[in-house]
């Protein structure tokens, strides 16, 4: 027994050192390999390096102008709204902002991104003509050459070529379920539907809307400065309610209505003008990846200008159609208003209601209208389509 373990033991001996011998010469040859070919690996890591210096080089090479131009491109702005002179002081730069595309704000954000990249820096800025226009003082870091940029809101002086694109809103779905609902989800399917939350068809309302193809929002209840007159609901969002109260009911409301990709605002007029408030809101609706639309119910909301500050993809109503009432004087009323939007706008948003039998055939004459005009009925989602630059 004892001379059987000897032999096996003489076996695997044997069997490592034969291991060994593979490793070695294994070795060997991938140092061969890499004897004869140290050239060319030389030559590639050069080939690297080179391309590096060269992508460095563009940026060192780029000037503050430069990047100034190149926001001018960013942000859309059209030849006749941009210029720059040169003086001995400084060179002056002007960029003319479409109000109704971005504030100033955050083209000023994409500019100063645009300027570090190209080294420059932002010494001081100013706010003039009660912020329709903003100075800033820059620097070019590379050359010490200064510069005065103006960012101001243009008026538009370019003639449109297609049509304005018309998004229409219906507030209030959730509260019925009869042959009024089937009616409106008969009319053009780019309209989209805004349904409250916590209602007794909210849901039947969502899946009723994905069947006949339209758009779905989520229409928040808000609380409004004649609450408690008017009232939006127990389980609306009042200003007086904690972060934890807030974010806790707008996880909900979105939790409940899956298919929704947006949200506006039902009433609110108080809400809508408190910040901090809003802010909650948003911030809820940007981690969802919802958009959001101000319903603009008090001329004092700040909920579009904040949701923009915040990146995220947002709009402003323009027009309330059912407001004071349905007759055919204020349907002229209303589309008269239409058309001297069209005039400076490409796109508008307009928002009625579900209400009643009246609103329903009032909203069909106004569609039937409206496709005889120059105008052509989008869904919200669609608003968004041109999308602005990322900031730097």
């Amino acid at each position: 027994m004892a001379k059987r373990k000897y032999k096996r033991k003489s076996k695997k001996k044997k069997q490592f050192n034969r291991n060994r011998l593979y490793l070695f010469l294994l070795a060997i040859f991938v140092l061969l390999i890499l004897y004869f070919n140290i050239d060319k690996i030389i030559n590639l890591t050069k080939g690297i390096s080179n391309s590096r210096v060269k992508v460095n080089q563009i940026y060192q090479d780029r000037t503050v102008l430069d990047a100034l131009i190149h926001t001018k491109i960013l942000l859309g702005v059209p030849d006749e709204n941009f210029s720059h002179r040169v003086s001995d002081e400084a060179i002056y730069v002007s960029l003319g902002i479409d109000r109704d595309e971005m504030d100033l704000n955050y083209a000023n954000m994409i500019l100063s991104g645009q300027v570090e990249i190209a080294n420059g820096k932002v010494l001081a800025g100013k706010e003039l003509q009660n912020g329709n226009k903003q100075v800033l003082d820059i620097v070019d870091q590379d050359d010490k050459q200064a510069y005065e940029v103006t960012l101001y809101y243009a008026k538009l002086t370019t003639t449109k070529s297609k049509k304005t694109q018309l998004a229409i809103v219906v507030d209030d779905f959730g509260i019925h379920n009869d042959a009024l609902l089937e009616k409106f989800c008969s009319l053009d399917k780019n309209i989209t539907f805004a349904i409250l939350p916590d209602q007794k068809f909210s849901e039947l309302v969502m899946y009723r809307a994905a069947d006949t193809g339209h758009e779905s929002m989520i229409h928040i209840p808000m609380e409004p400065i004649s609450y408690p007159q008017n009232n939006p609901g127990k389980n609306a969002i009042y200003v007086h309610q904690t972060v934890r109260e807030i974010t806790r009911k707008m996880k909900r409301f979105i939790k409940q209505l899956p298919l929704c990709i947006g949200a506006n605002n039902h009433m609110g007029s108080l809400v809508t003008t408190d910040e901090n408030v809003m802010q909650i809101v948003l911030q809820v609706i940007k981690e969802n990846n919802l958009f959001f639309i101000d319903s603009r119910t008090s001329n004092s909301s700040i909920a579009f200008d904040v949701a923009k500050r915040m990146m995220i993809p947002t709009f402003k109503s323009s027009i309330f159609l059912d407001t004071p009432d349905v007759s055919q004087k204020t349907m002229k009323i209303k589309l008269d208003q239409l058309k001297a939007l069209a005039k400076s706008r490409d796109k508008i948003l307009v928002i009625t209601h579900c209400a009643t039998e009246e609103r329903y055939e009032y909203l069909k004459e106004f569609i039937i209208r409206v496709n005889k005009l120059d105008f052509e009925i989008i869904p919200v989602s669609k608003i968004f389509e041109n999308n602005l630059p990322e900031i730097m």
